[in-house]
């Protein structure tokens, strides 16, 4: 009879302990995407496309602070876009967008640089920058990458994998960006949130399983 009741507390302390070890989880799920390094200077402060303002706005400030004199964007693909323009209709691209913010917050244009490419994907940015180092045309050791904060855990998992591939040795820093309306400690009080860790991780996934190789 004692063995059965202490086989019961040992079982119910077990699936306690899983239980609170599972909640935990859940409430850190948010706050393990946003990756956050202590910013050294660095060669060029590369800006990942996607939603453009608060991105846009977190590279102004690490530049400002001197991390970097060079900033990057990748051009990201516009479906449709030579459809209009054989109309006479021009319209920017995010990287043109983000390119004319920065310019007029004071920083020069020479010191910014759109690399050519139609970007679907956080791997198609990697890709056409390490190609772009492989090739010479910049001369870069290290990069500080900026995007939305549960976008930074992801896109820094891709670009140290991309230079890897490309035999590149490149010290890559994150900065999400804190202009953004994520909340990671609480991201399940928030419905956009909520959908953004949970497409996250199933992109996390999916990236290890499938397209790392």
């Amino acid at each position: 009879m004692i063995k059965k009741r202490s086989r019961r507390w040992f079982i119910a302390g077990l699936l306690l302990a899983i239980f609170i070890l599972m909640f935990i989880s859940f409430r850190q799920a948010g706050s393990y995407l946003v990756k956050t390094d202590h910013l050294q200077s660095s060669d060029a402060i590369v800006i990942l496309m996607g939603s453009t303002v608060d991105r846009v706005l977190e590279a102004n400030d690490v530049y400002k602070a001197g991390m970097a004199e060079k900033i990057l964007i990748i051009n990201n693909i516009q479906v449709g876009r030579e459809e209009l323009e054989a109309k006479g209709i021009f319209v920017p691209t995010q990287a043109q967008l983000a390119i004319n913010a920065l310019s007029k917050m004071h920083i020069p244009d020479s010191l910014m640089f759109i690399l050519p490419g139609s970007a679907v994907r956080t791997r198609d940015e990697a890709d056409t920058l390490a190609k772009a180092i492989a090739r010479n045309e910049f001369d870069i050791k290290s990069v500080i990458l900026v995007s939305s904060p549960a976008h930074m855990r992801r896109s820094s998992m891709i670009f140290k994998n991309s230079f890897k591939k490309h035999n590149l040795d490149i010290k890559v820093l994150s900065a999400p960006s804190k202009y953004s309306d994520f909340h990671p400690e609480q991201w399940w009080k928030h419905r956009e949130n909520a959908k953004y860790v949970f497409l996250e991780y199933v992109k996390i996934i999916f990236y290890l399983l499938f397209e790392q190789w």
